[in-house]
């Protein structure tokens, strides 16, 4: 289920890194799977329709939770004195290391917040999430308190990329 309207998704589509989940009527699977193909370095046909969209919130919620994760901890690296290279530095390469995990985090300590996905939109998303979680009796409070940052820094941050969500936890050391 390729996202419409973000540039990180169609940055992902141009370098054919896109991962694309639908779902559906299975007749409507071979026929789309050479389209797919096309855009995505793979794609993953999840069953009936509707799947694909909540896994999409499922996938989400992991991405919210490691932008906010990497957010918080370099503002605490950096009230605690740190250099907070020395975090992506004590992780590069084990098994908490993540790709993402670096290009956030070092958009954050260089302060480069162009958007390839809009803290705004991402506070959409975690809502989604969220109002998701409470209609299934889950209780996730990590969901909630993600939402709640992320509304925090909409109104200010908003047309920037979601980890100006550090902004919000070190308004401070932003300059």
């Amino acid at each position: 289920m390729p996202s419409s309207g973000r540039s990180e998704t169609r940055s992902s589509a141009e370098t054919g890194d896109l991962v694309i989940m639908a779902s559906g009527p299975a007749e409507m699977h071979e026929r789309l799977e050479t389209i797919f193909d096309a855009i995505g370095k793979r794609s993953m046909w999840v069953g009936e329709a509707g799947t694909a969209t909540r896994l999409k919130l499922a996938t989400n919620s992991w991405i919210l939770a490691v932008v906010e994760g990497v957010a918080e901890t370099l503002a605490l690296a950096e009230g605690l004195g740190l250099d907070p290279r020395l975090v992506l530095e004590a992780v590069k390469g084990g098994p908490l290391d993540l790709p993402y995990l670096q290009m956030k985090g070092n958009a954050i300590i260089e302060r480069k917040f162009e958007p390839s996905f809009k803290l705004a939109l991402a506070a959409k998303d975690a809502a989604l999430v969220e109002d998701s979680a409470k209609r299934r009796d889950l209780e996730l409070p990590l969901v909630s308190v993600i939402r709640e940052r992320f509304e925090q820094g909409k109104a200010e941050h908003g047309d920037k990329d979601m980890s100006a969500t550090y902004l919000t936890s070190a308004p401070v050391r932003a300059a």
